[in-house]
């Protein structure tokens, strides 16, 4: 199966008077979803009959128009859609192919001529969503395929559907892989707070320019300054001593997930290990986010640790 991305972007200027809202709830209520492109009107399967007539009823749009019609004719029963309303996404799920398609009115109206049937699923706001969903969603493209969320997608909708409708397979799923870099960096930042006992000073999170993930304090006026690093990028601790130069008291705290540290003698400097921060996901379920306690649960990490 394979997973889409399709932005809801109608062209409504020759309709009257409808908005997004009312084309979200004509497709949710119709069950489907799609794309515009309205004068590409064949059902044929293939890929050149809908290139000659999008080169034959448009002109500078002829390519985008092509691509997006096509990837709704590729697309088969079982594939999952992600799209986004108002920064809500929701998954679909395809039940009825585009050769099957009989756009009338209003599918013209709404600029959906060209649509699978779909199951609509709410799933919700950005935090729950994996990261290369999000991303798929920047270019301008109507429709895409979107790579390496395969598993999750059939997991989240298998979770809140509350059904077995796709088999998943979890075996030799590597936790430290699945979790983006955005998720391991919560997480130890949560771990910092938590165990820890620093809190984060929340504008310090707004600099792009910054050596460090944030600045940190404790209760007790003590600074700290983390920094975290994904895959197998390693670490020196003497390229992160500068906070030091300013409070001798500060403590920093490194984290990668290779575990590669070049350290040197400094007591401030702290390198922290994944066992620590696996052990702190076993025990503190409760508090991570949405979408990494799903990405654990797909790794089978809390079922192997319990």
């Amino acid at each position: 199966m394979n997973v889409w991305r399709i932005h809801n972007k109608p062209d409504f200027s020759k309709s009257k008077g409808y908005t997004k809202d009312d084309l979200i709830q004509f497709c949710m209520t119709e069950g489907i979803i799609g794309v515009g492109w309205s004068k590409i009107t064949t059902r044929v399967d293939s890929k050149d009959a809908i290139n000659k007539e999008a080169k034959e009823q448009y002109t500078y749009r002829a390519t985008a128009g092509l691509k997006a019609v096509n990837a709704m004719c590729s697309m088969q029963v079982n594939d999952l859609i992600w799209t986004r309303v108002d920064g809500i996404y929701f998954l679909c799920k395809v039940t009825g192919l585009w050769v099957n398609s009989k756009p009338e009115g209003k599918h013209y109206d709404f600029d959906v001529s060209n649509y699978v049937n779909v199951e609509w699923l709410r799933v919700g706001r950005e935090d729950e969503i994996p990261g290369h969903v999000i991303s798929s969603f920047r270019p301008a493209a109507a429709v895409q395929n979107v790579k390496n969320v395969e598993e999750i997608s059939k997991y989240i909708w298998n979770q809140s559907k509350g059904s077995n409708d796709y088999d998943i397979n979890n075996e030799g799923r590597n936790i430290w892989d699945a979790l983006s870099d955005k998720d391991i960096e919560e997480i130890v930042l949560l771990y910092l707070q938590i165990e820890k006992g620093y809190y984060i000073f929340t504008q310090s999170l707004k600099n792009t320019t910054k050596k460090y993930e944030c600045t940190m304090i404790n209760k007790n006026g003590e600074l700290a300054f983390p920094q975290v690093k994904s895959g197998s990028v390693p670490l020196a601790a003497d390229d992160y001593e500068d906070a030091l130069q300013d409070d001798k008291n500060a403590q920093i705290f490194l984290f990668t997930v290779c575990e590669d540290y070049d350290r040197n003698s400094k007591p401030n400097i702290h390198y922290l290990t994944k066992k620590e921060i696996e052990d702190f996901m076993k025990q503190n379920k409760k508090v991570l986010p949405k979408l990494t306690k799903r990405w654990l649960e797909l790794c089978g990490f809390y079922k192997t640790s319990s």
